[in-house]
């Protein structure tokens, strides 16, 4: 390859191209999904990847990706527009809008790239695929607990194990800190995430002791989630907690085999989340796989969802890509069909190449089709 043809295959930092096989099984996987969310009675939709600003970035979760959102002038209006960098913000205006006479509560599903102007630490790409749900216009313990459920459905539904679940409540941060100067927020966020007990017991400020007890309660759901009940809490405090250990409960009794982890004071990467939220993970896979919680649409409405992202997952699962494919060397529609529904793939010859034996090689067949028989190709 020249130096000429290096330079135009060159892609700005955190784009890709996604080749064969991993694009297929990709697209696989993300039907795989949206299969499952439709099968507990979520309507799929597709927004459109760009908007104008004033509509994308407006109240709603859209209000906090203005900084990872890239903005561009539409030549038609003239007016700016901005291209998604995340699904739920769209999600939200049409539950608000379009969709705002339908009865609760609304459950949506979709998919569809996001692009970001930056990546993550976990991942670097800046284009994403997001597939998700979401449940809009009813708040309980049951429907936060739905979400998360039909979340783990999903992932287990294209092969992923050894997941762990992180469940929380990031406001709860917002509130405990809300009378604070921006000094002592900044030190208690920091011993907070640093897990620094004792530097939290240096700060003075009203609900240290609260503070502090929940990051004790902290851990694996059998032994926090007794920690967390034997809590002394009164008024609000004691209905969150309260709240929290049922939805909790409700998806440690509905599911096995996932490992649940009790987190109450992470709030990093929840940025427009107003109730109970969640991370999952896997041991097989490196960062987050599926974020999602509670959160107030563009009208005010309540509502909680979950997103994949498919970038992380795709390369471990199996496709149809592993059917065997099958050397045709002709053109010809009616019998290629016969070998598809005996459970095999087909690739056409070029009708040129005399050598048809070497052109099925090069094609990487494991078969050939002779005399109307399916035939082992010998190397």
């Amino acid at each position: 390859m020249t130096g000429s043809q290096i330079q135009k295959g060159l892609l700005p930092a955190g784009l890709s191209d996604i080749l064969y096989p991993k694009a297929q099984i990709q697209a696989k996987k993300i039907e795989n999904l949206l299969d499952v969310f439709s099968n507990y009675g979520y309507l799929r939709v597709k927004p459109p990847l760009v908007e104008y600003e004033e509509t994308l970035l407006s109240d709603g979760p859209g209000n906090v990706l203005k900084d990872s959102t890239f903005r561009i002038m539409d030549p038609l209006s003239q007016k700016m527009m901005a291209l998604r960098s995340d699904v739920t913000a769209q999600i939200s205006r049409i539950a608000s809008t379009r969709l705002s006479h339908i009865s609760r509560p609304l459950r949506l599903s979709y998919s569809g790239d996001v692009l970001r102007v930056k990546g993550d630490s976990f991942n670097t790409e800046r284009q994403k695929t997001q597939v998700g749900a979401e449940l809009i216009g009813l708040e309980n313990e049951f429907c936060d607990a739905e979400i998360i459920l039909i979340c783990l459905k999903a992932l287990k539904s294209i092969d992923i194990q050894n997941i762990t679940i992180d469940i929380n409540l990031p406001f709860l941060r917002e509130y405990f800190l809300k009378d604070l100067s921006s000094s002592l927020k900044e030190e208690i966020n920091q011993a907070i995430d640093l897990r620094d007990k004792k530097a939290l017991k240096k700060l003075k400020f009203k609900s240290s002791k609260i503070v502090l007890n929940l990051m004790e309660s902290a851990g694996d759901y059998a032994l926090a989630s007794k920690l967390l009940s034997k809590l002394s809490l009164e008024g609000y405090f004691n209905e969150v907690r309260d709240y929290y250990l049922r939805v909790i409960g409700i998806v440690n009794k509905n599911i096995s085999s996932v490992k649940i982890s009790i987190d109450p004071l992470e709030n990093r990467g929840f940025n427009y989340h107003t109730g109970l939220s969640f991370t999952v993970f896997s041991e097989n896979l490196k960062g987050e796989i599926a974020k999602g919680g509670r959160y107030k649409t563009l009208n005010g409405e309540t509502a909680t969802g979950c997103t994949i992202y498919t970038e992380k997952i795709y390369s471990n699962s199996k496709s149809s890509l592993d059917k065997s494919l099958v050397y045709v060397p002709y053109l010809n529609i009616n019998e290629a069909d016969q070998i598809i529904n005996k459970g095999y793939r087909v690739v056409f010859g070029n009708n040129l190449n005399t050598d048809i034996k070497q052109d099925a090689l090069n094609l990487k067949c494991e078969f050939i089709w002779e005399n109307k028989k399916i035939v082992k190709l010998e190397t």
